[in-house]
């Protein structure tokens, strides 16, 4: 093992002896080839003129795409039906989203934030679903908090909200009571 040390530092040393001595010889030449001009500094004869300067394009972002209350209201229902609900989704006597409720909510958002109509949020609650009886309370605070998430994501347009009590309970298969959105 010992004899391979030697080697193994000559090796390591030739290259880097070699490629010092080619910048010590050639140096004089790397530095004549690259300086082609003089290094004078330049000296501007005045001040530059204002006129000669183009201020920079400002690009402003495009016009969202304004969708009608019709075609706006075929977004809903096309979008409702991609995930298989008939609206956003709550659990059964809170107002916690249920199922798609938060997928379909921000894809939501994104719809109704171009819309050139009003919307109305139709909040309902399954009667029996609180123990106060109050399910207009629950359907409205739905409403309410559906309300404030689509005016934080900004749909700035009117938002109504009207509450319906259902007499009976879904079919299980609803995942829960749900709010509906109407564009007109």
């Amino acid at each position: 093992m010992k004899r391979w040390v030697p080697l193994v530092v000559g090796a390591l040393m030739v290259p880097a002896s070699v490629t010092a001595f080619g910048f010590s010889v050639y140096g004089d030449e790397l530095e004549t080839a690259l300086s082609s001009s003089p290094a004078v500094p330049a000296v501007l004869a005045g001040p530059v003129p204002v006129s000669d300067f183009v201020a920079p394009l400002r690009m402003e972002p495009p016009a969202p795409v304004l969708l009608s209350a019709a075609v706006a209201q075929q977004a809903v229902r096309d979008l409702f039906s991609a995930h298989a609900v008939k609206g956003i989704t709550f659990a059964p006597g809170t107002a916690s989203l249920a199922g798609r409720g938060e997928d379909v909510r921000r894809s939501l958002a994104g719809v109704l934030r171009n819309v050139t109509g009003s919307v109305t949020l139709v909040a309902h609650a399954w009667n029996g679903e609180t123990a106060s009886h109050r399910c207009d309370v629950l359907a409205m605070e739905r409403a309410g908090l559906l309300r404030q998430y689509l005016a934080e994501q900004g749909v700035d347009k009117v938002v109504a909200t009207r509450v319906i009590v259902d007499p009976v309970w879904g079919p299980p298969t609803d995942f829960g009571p749900q709010i509906d959105v109407l564009v007109s």
